[in-house]
């Protein structure tokens, strides 16, 4: 009997899905990796988003021949030195789109409108009527052009902007202006009047966001990240930030999750910022559970070459 672990807040839900369409295969379901005590090595099939995942939890899976990330991002899995090779991982790329370019769209508006001071006049009650300024006719550079990166540009296209993309495998995609390669980061960030940020924790990325970075940009730009704080080199970010040498930055993501309460982030008056709520909506387990269902489908039936979303490593 196939034995399906699914390690999530939400387990329940995913759980009731999965016994009602494969009433045949085991499932155990736990909120998180500290709950799980007992012996795991007849585990086939791991169901999880990877955060707080270990090496030594992996260890304990003998039996393990597949990972379902329920993130766009397996990062988390991949840093695990005891991931056998012959472990099939699975992302849920392709639904985070909608949700990832409102939240786009969300942290831009709140630093280019100073969300927090309107916030603060409302509770003061002072009517604070300052200008503010258009996105229509700015330049937003994505890095990071996959699903997510492609349609937060042609979502800023429509909003008058000029938008150019950066990718390690540059080509023609609708609503970009221009597509240069990543390498030209600095160059395009001088560029930016709103840097976004869309890329995976991977090693090319780590830190990619650097001071160089930051001081080709304009003290009237923004960062925007959505990607991962591990992209970002955070000290260099909180320094150019309190000297004035950008305008802002809207952040959903951090090197360390949840951010330390000590993190100079919080109290920096230019900083907008969001509990890494990109993915995280209501609707998120009626997008993710049909590449579940039809990848457990595949699994079951021996035909694993047509599972989706399969990552190369």
């Amino acid at each position: 009997m196939t034995h399906v672990l699914i390690v999530d807040a939400h387990a329940d839900i995913y759980g009731k899905v999965l016994r009602a369409e494969f009433p045949a295969i085991k499932i155990t379901e736990a909120q998180t990796l500290a709950e799980l005590t007992g012996d795991l090595s007849d585990v086939d099939v791991l169901l999880a988003f990877g955060v707080g995942m270990t090496d030594d939890f992996i260890r304990r899976l003998r039996a393990l021949k597949w990972i379902q990330s329920l993130a766009t991002g397996v990062d988390h899995f991949l840093r695990c030195p005891s991931l056998p090779s012959h472990v099939l991982v699975t992302s849920t790329r392709g639904i985070h789109a909608a949700p990832m370019r409102e939240t786009v769209v969300y942290l831009m508006m709140a630093v280019g409108r100073e969300a927090p001071r309107l916030v603060e006049a409302k509770t003061a009650h002072h009517w604070d009527r300052q200008f503010w300024s258009l996105l229509s006719g700015k330049t937003a550079v994505v890095a990071g052009i996959g699903v997510v990166g492609a349609a937060i540009g042609q979502l800023l296209k429509a909003f008058g902007m000029r938008v150019i993309g950066l990718s390690r495998t540059p080509r023609a995609i609708e609503g970009f202006d221009e597509m240069v390669p990543t390498d030209r980061l600095r160059e395009v960030a001088g560029k930016a009047d709103y840097l976004i940020n869309v890329l995976p924790g991977s090693k090319e990325n780590l830190k990619l966001f650097d001071a160089g970075v930051f001081a080709a940009m304009k003290p009237s730009a923004y960062f925007i990240n959505v990607g991962r704080g591990q992209t970002v080199d955070e000290e260099a970010l909180i320094a150019c930030l309190r000297a004035g040498g950008i305008a802002g930055a809207g952040l959903d993501v951090f090197q360390t999750e949840p951010l330390p309460p000590t993190s100079p982030f919080w109290d920096l008056p230019n900083v907008f910022i969001t509990p890494h709520l990109g993915g995280y909506i209501v609707e998120y387990e009626e997008l993710v559970m049909p590449i579940i269902i039809d990848n457990m489908q595949q699994f079951l039936a021996g035909r694993v070459q047509g599972m989706r979303n399969i990552v190369e490593r």
